[in-house]
């Protein structure tokens, strides 16, 4: 009605000055009487031509409202052009939709933002938006093949929308927590101190609990269950488990405590669920060595934590128990096949060549699955078999011939099956052990029969060097052998500096006293002086990025994986330096080799780009990608590690 009213005013306006203009002027009357006409007839057709093609386009649109023949009532609707432009609407989305506003701009992008038509056409569950404080489902369909006037519905759901949101954050979550190393702090502390610790840990974390709509218990020892809803994890998740650093921070009195927390958090589906999501996250923050917490969605597993070396524990019955189980496996067996993750290193086949020493202690046939010409140990693979371990390895060619039913395959320094040395065998066995020292990460081999990981020992050399020790069977090694063992430890602690424990150094000493020579085993870290030329080069192309050193490879050659390895150890002694990576290409891909002192973890930076390890020796492969865009994304990885643990 508005709309018609002001037109129909001019008309009147212009008809009765042209009355009185007749009086005045009869030439000039006519004249305007005539413009008038012609003005009259352009609008009766300009109106006629457009109520035709809005006819058209309604009937193009009919399909729409009627179903069966019978008419339904229809959703605030918008016909509009490709450009967005708006051609009409109904009597629906005036009231619905508009409300008391008006459209200023002409255009459906007022109400949709910048979404394309073709995209909103393509979005066959509809797409979202907001407008004047209400929640909408946006539907969209072109009209004709070769027109650009499309159909856009409006549907309501501002309600329906609030209480799934509602739902969501009143969704169960399972938080079960416990104290690391309480007991260690009980054998320091007397009874009584014991007592004042543990009720002052309890009440810092009823204090944290409390912030939050809770019901929070302990339910033995040290260990402690939290049942809340996912609006108040989504707050303790955005500030990363702050309850962590308050755990670590604990004095007694004046008198810091190494003590630390683990957290497993359970959510995605019922009380039940929850709980038993809740379960495994825990065991996924322990076996990372503790002081860190998971979250378990569904399956989708989150970190938080675990900055810093967890303390090693000087009980060796975990290992006893442990090599009893493992003999009992490989007693079952018809033959024992070690293997390794790619490109072996010397404590990946150190621990290997420990694991065949056990299976022949105990009369089993052993193989090691090896790829000698990708080895970083190939001069160890090669001493070994020209003298104690003749025909032992061999390739994943020849495992796959000898491997049978009742094989058993022992996976050594890793624990996933896409980094092993060959990863189309590992289907082919039905028994698994696994005994790796790396934290354990979400793709994790979980059908293992058994799963031995320490993230707190130095070497998987070291760990095998304990199962020695422990098996029934009398296990003797030769001194090669034993050197094997030793250049893991060697390896990975860089000569007993970093990641050793008092049970290192035993373990050391055993093989020590069993003929490793230490000077032998230095001369498998030794490179020709081709490598050296071409590790001072990469030295030289270092540059530092808040506080670490990044350094690229400009050339592929032989080796360049060990010299890579060298290097990052190598920029680890200038000063001010937390952390150091290398990068180099081989086989299409960037590989990174990262290193740290312990000061930085260099296993959760190479996690943000898909990689793993350890906290001080860790790496990452990534495709797809050029070296410039490799670097770029290694100082995001760095800026995002300090930025969350500041």
């Amino acid at each position: 009605m508005k709309k018609t009213v002001f037109p129909a005013v001019c008309i009147l306006a212009a008809a009765a000055s042209t009355v009185y203009l007749f009086t005045l002027n009869y030439t000039a009357g006519m004249i305007q009487a005539a413009v008038l006409l012609c003005l009259c007839l352009a609008g009766l057709i300009i109106y006629a031509f457009r109520t035709a093609r809005l006819k058209r386009t309604v009937r193009d649109t009919s399909k729409y409202f009627e179903d069966d023949g019978r008419a339904v009532r229809p959703f605030p609707t918008v016909i509009c052009t490709e450009d967005g432009s708006i051609s009409w609407f109904n009597e629906h989305f005036e009231k619905d939709v508009l409300g008391s506003e008006t459209v200023k701009s002409g255009n459906v992008s007022e109400f949709i933002g910048d979404i394309p038509m073709d995209s909103l056409c393509a979005a066959e569950a509809g797409t979202s938006i907001n407008y004047a404080g209400k929640k909408f489902t946006v539907y969209a369909d072109k009209l004709k093949e070769g027109k650009s006037a499309y159909c856009l519905f409006f549907i309501d759901n501002t309600e329906i929308k609030k209480l799934a949101e509602e739902y969501k954050y009143t969704r169960p979550v399972v938080l079960q927590m416990k104290i690391d190393n309480l007991d260690e702090v009980y054998q320091t502390y007397k009874n009584s101190e014991c007592e004042v610790i543990s009720g002052e840990l309890e009440h810092i974390l009823e204090q944290w609990a409390s912030k939050y709509p809770s019901f929070f218990r302990r339910v033995g020892s040290g260990k402690y269950v939290m049942v809340m809803e996912e609006r108040g994890l989504t707050e303790i998740m955005e500030k990363k488990f702050d309850i962590l650093k308050k755990i670590r921070d604990y004095k007694f009195g004046e008198s810091p405590i190494e003590i630390t927390l683990s957290i497993g958090v359970g959510y995605g589906g019922s009380y039940l669920q929850c709980d038993e999501f809740a379960k495994q996250a825990i065991e996924m923050s322990q076996s990372r060595g503790g002081d860190q917490a998971t979250v378990n969605h569904n399956g989708d597993l989150q970190f938080f934590g675990g900055l810093i070396q967890g303390n090693t524990k000087n009980t060796k019955i975990k290992a006893r128990l442990m090599a009893s189980a493992f003999a009992d496996h490989i007693e079952n067996a018809d033959a024992v096949f070690s293997m390794g993750h790619c490109f072996s290193d010397l404590d990946s086949v150190g621990s290997a060549v420990g694991v065949c020493e056990i299976a022949k202690a105990l009369g089993k046939p052993y193989f090691i699955i090896c790829d000698k010409e990708k080895s970083m140990a190939k001069q160890l693979i090669e001493q070994l078999a020209d003298s104690v371990l003749p025909n032992v390895f061999i390739t994943g060619e020849k495992a796959a011939e000898l491997i049978t039913s009742k094989s058993l395959l022992v996976v050594v320094d890793t624990h996933r099956a896409s980094s092993l040395e060959y990863p189309e065998l590992f289907v082919r066995f039905e028994n698994v052990a696994v005994i790796d020292h790396h934290r354990r990460t979400a793709d994790y081999i979980n059908t293992a029969v058994l799963y031995y990981d320490e993230p707190n020992a130095s070497s998987a050399c070291e760990m095998v060097t304990e199962l020695i020790q422990y098996t029934p069977a009398k296990v003797e090694l030769s001194p090669l052998t034993a050197e094997a063992l030793l250049s893991g430890i060697m390896l990975d602690t860089r000569n007993f500096v970093l990641s050793t424990g008092s049970r290192t150094f035993e373990a050391a000493a055993y093989l020590k006293g069993i003929g490793a020579d230490t000077v032998s085993v230095k001369q498998l870290f030794a490179f020709n002086f081709e490598s050296y030329k071409h590790k001072n080069a990469i030295v030289s192309t270092a540059v530092t990025y808040k506080g670490c050193a990044i350094a690229v490879a400009t050339e592929h050659f032989r080796n360049i994986r060990i010299v890579a390895s060298q290097v990052a150890n190598e920029l680890l002694n200038v000063a001010g330096v937390k952390s150091s990576y290398v990068l180099f290409e081989e086989n299409d891909q960037i590989n990174i080799s990262a290193r740290s002192l312990g000061e930085m973890n260099v296993q959760v930076i190479m996690e943000y780009l898909g990689g793993g390890g350890h906290l001080t020796m860790a790496a990452t492969q990534i495709s797809g990608i050029t070296m410039g865009d490799a670097v770029v994304r290694l100082e995001n990885a760095i800026e995002q590690y300090i930025e969350e643990n500041k």
